[in-house]
């Protein structure tokens, strides 16, 4: 932070003392512009004008007509290379005025004066017959050593004291500035390592609305969802081994009773077994499909199919089946909800939600299933009366493993993984599902798919 702004007062102090130096150069010359005025005609008026100055070619005689025409007050001329009485040669002393004036012929040739150079000005010198010469002022390379060169010193010490205070000015406020953006950018680094240990429960206090603000903010979202995601992961690997861990211990069970005589090889107890056995499957099924969906390998075969008429075979296997127990089932579906989707999975999809709302609608009660066109979507709802789960149950009834038999008394609670599947397989074709009270007093489930492209139009 400190070097662009060091860099900037470099950079301004240079260009300052070349403005100075130019302009007061330029401030200097046209002040001498007014005294040539004089010295034109001076000249004009001088005795030898006609003859054409003989007298001037001594350079003595010239610095002399000079000071004395173009000096506010006349001076004592002084000879050219000659120091002052009785003072030592010093340094080269800056070009004096006559030293940068030259009397030039019409012809070119010079008249007086030996000055060369980069011509500043020239001024006719006229006379009755016309323009005898012309005076030509050549440009200074330093101001004179009088008052002019001082106060040049002056200000070129006045901007160097000036960029010296603004240079230690920055450096403090850089300072200062750089450490109270680098406190925060360490708090966050700091956050990152701890994080990176396993703390996941380190949160930062965001001091500032801007973007560190911001990025202190997004870094405890990021430790929330961390510290969530490794909750959920052990309560799926808690949740697993307790489902796994009942049918196992029926089979165990079974086995250690076969192996000590205590029961025999009868239909009843192999089918107890192959039913444990069945449960374990099914789970290890489910497990798979979930792991599948999460990590995006679930294996679809899209096609056209007419989703109405698979609501009304899924109620119908429903009926059939003599599971419904004191409960009435009422469809009502749209013709022709086309939709691309997996029909085999979609049959699952709704077999799972019909499940669960026979399983946890108190009889007697009433389950009502709609499917219909809603815009661009198909829209199917599976409806049932009480009872209905309480907000903690709704908030989390996709969830893996998640039951409600506390709010919804029944005692079929399977393994906790329907819902969550319902969620995963409309997910991977473009669908959502979503839970909210029922009208009729229980649970109000609905998801949605996409319409097949050539329905839209």
């Amino acid at each position: 932070m400190l070097f662009p702004v060091v860099l900037v007062v470099v950079l301004m102090v240079g260009a300052l003392t070349y403005n100075m130096r130019n302009g007061f150069g330029q401030y200097l010359l046209e002040t001498e512009l007014h005294q040539l005025e004089r010295l034109a005609r001076g000249l004009a008026e001088h005795p030898e004008a006609a003859e054409g100055w003989p007298s001037l070619r001594e350079f003595g005689a010239w610095i002399a007509t000079v000071e004395t025409y173009a000096a506010r007050t006349p001076a004592r001329p002084v000879l050219p290379d000659m120091p002052p009485r009785g003072r030592p040669p010093g340094p080269p002393r800056p070009m004096r005025l006559p030293d940068r004036l030259a009397l030039i012929a019409p012809d070119g040739k010079i008249l007086a004066g030996r000055a060369s150079g980069t011509a500043f000005a020239d001024l006719p010198v006229d006379l009755p017959a016309g323009t005898a010469a012309t005076l030509r002022l050549f440009g200074r390379e330093e101001p004179s050593s009088g008052p002019g060169q001082l106060f040049l010193s002056r200000q070129l010490r006045s901007i160097l004291l000036i960029a010296g205070i603004s240079a230690a000015v920055a450096s403090i406020v850089a300072f200062l500035t750089a450490r109270q953006f680098l406190r925060p950018i360490h708090e966050v680094a700091s956050h990152v390592t701890r994080l990176a240990k396993g703390d996941l429960r380190s949160r930062l206090k965001p001091r500032m609305n801007d973007e560190l603000g911001r990025l202190m903010a997004d870094q405890n979202a990021l430790a929330e969802s961390l510290q969530a995601s490794r909750l959920r992961e052990r309560q799926w690997v808690s949740d697993t081994s307790h489902e796994l861990k009942t049918p196992l211990a029926v089979l165990q069970a079974e086995i250690e009773a076969l192996q000590d005589g205590v029961r025999s090889a009868t239909p009843a107890t192999l089918d107890a077994m192959h039913g444990a056995v069945r449960r374990l499957s099914g789970l290890v099924d489910d497990l798979r499909l979930l792991a599948s969906g999460d990590e995006g390998r679930l294996n679809l075969a899209l096609v056209r199919m007419d989703l109405s008429r698979v609501v009304e075979e899924a109620c119908t296997s429903l009926q059939r089946s003599r599971l419904l127990q004191g409960l009435e089932l009422q469809v009502a579906t749209d013709p022709a909800v086309i939709v691309s989707a997996d029909a085999r999975r979609m049959r699952q999809v709704l077999d799972n939600l019909l499940d669960n709302a026979r399983r946890y609608t108190d009889a007697p009660g009433r389950i009502e299933v709609t499917c219909r066109r809603v815009g661009p979507r198909a829209e199917v709802i599976i409806q049932d009366t009480a009872p209905c789960p309480d907000a903690h149950g709704l908030a989390t009834l996709f969830d893996r493993f998640s039951r409600s038999e506390t709010s919804r008394s029944r005692d079929f609670g399977g393994s906790g993984l329907g819902l969550a599947i319902c969620r995963s397989l409309l997910a991977a074709q473009g669908g959502t599902i979503e839970a909210a009270p029922s009208e009729l007093g229980g649970l109000r489930l609905a998801f949605h798919l996409p319409l097949a492209e050539d329905e839209n139009d």
